[in-house]
């Protein structure tokens, strides 16, 4: 009985692929082959052996040859993907096979990784390479310069799904297609052709070099035509968008591209609508309103393609997508007289019965009319939504008649030659122009630096481009490339983001980060922010409800050592990056996790600055510090902190520190005061106390000044005016102490700003309910409630460019261990006991308690004035009195003595002369050394030395 089988007399043989293989025969096959899809085949075979090993099929090329009407040979090369037995007819056992094409392995593997600045060619063959043992492709001639404008991608992620799916949506994207064809010297003996341009697509064999004339003719199904022929042909319209439109947005350029494609194609007749696409491709899909434009062209081309299509049936053994035939002998539409009838079939659903007896085609048709069973790959597949093909369930009776009556058939659709023909592929959502995977959610990745790397070279622990952004890994990622070991460069989300605003902030090299992604997509992601991977050593293990945990000491030990300036406890007990201020321990820490903030790290080193709020209960502390030169400013309950460890009490209130130099400006005056507000609703600048004490000075400046001008010495220049009478230099109409009173008294309004700015250059000090209190002048105003100390280990200085005025209601002492310097350029006025007498009835005592005083008048005269006694006495030695010309001394009585080169005694009295022994000589001349005084004083550089706040001057 086999030998009706014979391959010699039959219409199909299968032959396997390399050396050896089972003896079988094709019973009957169909399938299913699309452009862009491939094909799945399902042979039964009969074989005399019913104990065939299945596995054996698997994995192994197998070629369908199918004879055609002229004698020759087409063949259907695949690999088997699937074998089963059917069970056992009449000695014979029946198998069914399913062959498939090298790139269906595609969709069984599957990878994620990431391409970097890579074409869609270089990915394509990077993703074929996987499959060198059974792949081959090639590129055909118009690939190339069809592609030759078109940029790398410069990220490019394969995540969560197949390699089938990843390549089919690459090449649906750039607008190219792809089909299988026979190839002798391919591994698994047939090829990937991929193209761009649809109508230079080979002739179909038989429309090249027909029976009849060149041409697939229109004719009826005859067993009796020695021709095969398309026996069924009509066209088929669907009514769909006839304009596409898209917009993105480019943050680099700060500009949106936009498109609006019309359809090359009439749609529909006059009372068709106009039917508008509007597709959102994500940020930055373009680099330029001429790439989207390509990029909606192809996409626009793929909805024509399928807009109007043919629908056929025919008994050609040769057909195969990815050839174009000549359809001769339809019948013509007289409005379509110039219309040519070349078609290129993109769908074909194939079935073929071998040339049995009668009853053995007629129980093959039964079987494969009842309905065909096929394998549930749902499970294996992955659930991609983008499947290679795959066979019906289920075939069209007319299909099965054809193929009974022939020995094959097929029905396919089939698309105008002439009309570009780009794939289109459905994802979850439906169709769209770029089909891309959408993430689950956010994903952790790790931050990079070059080369892949996720640990810092030294202090170079930042890695970013001129934008912020950053480089990661994803835990996924797979190769050991440096771009399969990082990601493109990605923007940083942040709080805040302006124009020359916002937060400034960048993950370091080796810190986890979540990373989400715009839209979903894959290709499109940004930084969320940064996880902690570490644990803390401190906290307390909790225990099953509440349970008295017992003795915890060893559970803190590691924080034992820690003291106000040393750390401990911070290592980690899983690797990874933990909390700053990690779980804290009450007991051995000295806070229940009570410290949260900010802190940063410096590169390639343990300094930090940071900003620590401290919620303790009733111990509420912030400090802003830095680990440089330990500057600080702490606020609150103030204590020592290292690091995790709170330490033992500094005080309440605020402090400022640094170990290095410091500064404090403020460039419209600044109030300080130890005086509190009444309540926290007062004013700022309320300094009502100061106010109080310059007035109080200056009254008592004012006093002193009356008694000084009363006395005639010299007077307050503070009280009078250091420019002019009533003058000071920030004030022209009043002097220093009252000038400076009247700064501290601005009032300014509380509403609006420049109107502000107007009553402090007004120098307004009138109060009413729409002002505040408010510096009129750029002032430093310093008042203690309970006293200022000024305290220098060195040199305490006081200069001024106008008047320095010491006033106390008081005393003031001036306690000098050393020498006391007062040197004027004017007048020095010293005037006591204006009031009333000093302590012990005092006026003025002027005593060196060792050595010499000196009183010059080096230029004019000096006055000894006294209301009663003058005494002037030496307690141990004699009383010298010098002149240059003449001592002259009198009294009012009318007496006087006068010694110049002589002396003459006068008086209106009598002269008594005592003494125990009178002397008269002759005359004598006796010298005495008189003291030199400078000849002259150069005033005009003193003064400019005085303007000039000069410590120093020529004289």
């Amino acid at each position: 009985m086999l030998s009706v089988f014979q391959s010699d007399t039959r219409l199909y043989e299968l032959t396997w692929c390399g050396e050896g293989g089972p003896a079988i025969s094709v019973e009957a096959w169909w399938g299913r082959e699309a452009l862009s899809e491939g094909f799945e085949i399902h042979v039964d075979l009969l074989a005399t052996d019913a104990y065939l090993e299945l596995k054996q099929f698997l994995g192994r090329a197998a070629s369908l040859k199918t004879r055609l009407s002229d004698g020759s040979e087409a063949s259907r090369t695949g690999l088997v993907r699937a074998a089963s037995k059917l069970g056992s007819d009449g000695g014979f056992a029946r198998y069914r096979i399913t062959l498939v094409p090298w790139v269906w392995l595609l969709s069984r593997g599957r990878h994620n990784r990431v391409f970097q600045d890579k074409t869609v060619i270089e990915i394509a063959e990077a993703v074929f390479a996987d499959y060198a043992d059974v792949a081959a492709w090639q590129w055909s001639d118009e690939v190339s310069g069809f592609l030759a404008d078109t940029r790398p991608r410069s990220y490019c992620v394969q995540y969560g799904e197949s390699d089938y799916t990843f390549i089919s949506r690459l090449l649906a994207e750039e607008g190219l297609g792809w089909c299988v064809e026979e190839d002798d010297q391919a591994p698994a003996g047939h090829r990937l052709r991929l193209f761009a341009d649809s109508r230079r697509f080979p002739e179909d064999i038989l429309s090249q070099s027909a029976n009849g004339g060149r041409g697939l003719r229109y004719h009826r199904a005859d067993s009796q035509e020695a021709q095969d022929a398309i026996v069924a042909f009509g066209e088929q319209r669907r009514l769909t968008s006839s304009v596409l439109s898209a917009i993105s947005y480019d943050y680099k350029a700060k500009k949106t591209v936009s498109l609006n494609v019309p359809g090359a194609q009439s749609i529909g007749g006059e009372h068709a609508p106009v039917l508008e696409s509007y597709d959102d491709p994500g940020l930055y899909a373009w680099a330029n309103a001429g790439e989207a434009e390509r990029y909606g062209r192809l996409a626009m081309e793929a909805r024509e393609a399928r807009q109007r299509t043919w629908l056929a049936r025919s008994t050609v053994r040769s057909l195969r997508p990815g050839t174009a035939f000549d359809l001769i002998g339809l019948p013509i539409d007289p409005q379509q007289t110039s219309f040519e009838h070349k078609y290129s079939a993109t769908d074909i659903t194939h079935v073929g019965i071998n040339n049995l007896s009668g009853d053995a085609i007629a129980a093959v048709a039964q079987r494969l009319g009842e309905g065909l069973a096929s394998q549930d790959d749902t499970l294996l597949s992955g659930g991609d939504p983008i499947q290679p093909a795959r066979a019906p369930q289920h075939l069209d009776p007319e299909l099965l008649k054809l193929a009974v009556d022939r020995g094959y058939g097929n029905t396919f659709t089939a698309h105008h030659a002439p009309q570009a023909w780009r794939a289109q592929l459905q994802d979850r959502s439906g169709a769209r122009l770029n089909p891309r995977p959408t993430t689950p959610g956010p994903m952790s990745a790790i931050v990079v630096g070059p080369e892949g790397r996720s640990t810092a070279n030294g202090p170079d622990e930042l890695w970013c481009d001129a934008l912020g952004r950053i480089k990661i890994r994803f835990h996924w990622q797979q190769g050991e490339t440096p771009e399969d070991q990082s990601s493109c460069w990605i923007r940083v989300l942040s709080r805040q983001a302006g124009p020359g605003m916002g937060w400034q902030w960048l993950p370091r090299i080796g810190q986890e980060v979540l990373i989400d992604f715009l839209g979903g997509d894959i290709d499109r992601p940004y930084l969320l922010g940064t996880l902690y991977n570490g644990q803390g050593e401190g906290g307390i293990t909790p225990t099953p409800g509440g349970q008295d945990p017992g003795n915890t000491s060893e559970a803190n030990t590691p924080f034992d050592p820690a003291t106000d300036h040393r750390p401990s406890g911070q290592g980690n007990t899983a690797s990874g990056n933990s909390p700053a201020w990690h779980g804290g321990a009450a007991q051995s820490h000295g806070h229940p996790a009570a410290l949260s903030g900010f802190k940063s790290k410096e590169f390639g080193s343990t300094g930090y600055n940071q900003l620590v709020l401290d919620d303790t209960d009733q111990q509420q502390r912030l400090q802003l510090g830095t680990t440089q030169h330990s500057s600080q400013l702490n606020l609150g309950h103030l204590i020592h902190q290292a690091d995790n460890y709170r330490g033992s009490l500094r005080g309440t209130g605020s402090e400022l520190r640094t170990d290095a130099w410091g500064a404090l400006r403020a460039g419209q005056g600044l109030v300080m005061t130890t005086w509190p507000h009444a309540s926290s609703s007062q004013p700022a600048g309320d300094n009502a106390p100061a106010m109080a004490l310059l007035k109080q000075a200056g009254t008592l400046a004012q006093t002193l000044n009356q008694a000084a001008a009363t006395h005639h010495t010299v007077q307050l220049a503070g009280s009078i005016g250091s420019q002019g009478k009533g003058q000071s230099k920030i004030d022209d109409h009043a002097a220093p102490l009252k000038a400076l009173h009247k700064v501290s008294s601005g009032m300014v309004d509380a509403q609006d700003q420049d109107a502000a700015k107007g009553d402090a250059q007004q120098k307004n000090i009138t109060a009413s309910a729409d002002k505040r209190p408010h510096l009129t002048d750029p002032a430093i105003i310093q008042s203690g409630k309970a006293g200022i100390g000024h305290i220098a280990g060195q040199n305490l200085q006081y200069t001024n460019g106008e008047t320095l005025t010491f006033a106390s209601a008081e005393d003031t002492n001036l306690a000098i261990a050393g020498q006391a310097r007062i040197h004027s350029g004017q007048a020095i006025g010293l005037l006591a006991g204006a009031i009333e007498p000093g302590q012990g009835n005092t006026g003025l005592k002027l005593i060196a308690a060792k050595d010499d005083i000196d009183l010059q008048a080096q230029s004019d005269e000096m006055k000894f004035l006294a209301r009663k006694d003058m005494k002037l006495v030496s307690a141990t030695q004699h009383i010298d009195f010098a002149a240059a010309k003449k001592i002259h001394i009198a009294v009012s009585g009318g007496a006087s003595i006068t010694i110049d080169g002589g002396i003459t005694v006068q008086c209106p009295g009598t002269i008594t002369v005592q003494a125990s022994r009178k002397s008269f000589g002759g005359p004598e001349k006796g010298g005495y050394a008189l003291p030199a005084f400078p000849q002259n004083v150069c005033v005009e550089c003193l003064l400019k030395a005085m303007n000039n706040g000069s410590a120093l001057a020529k004289v």
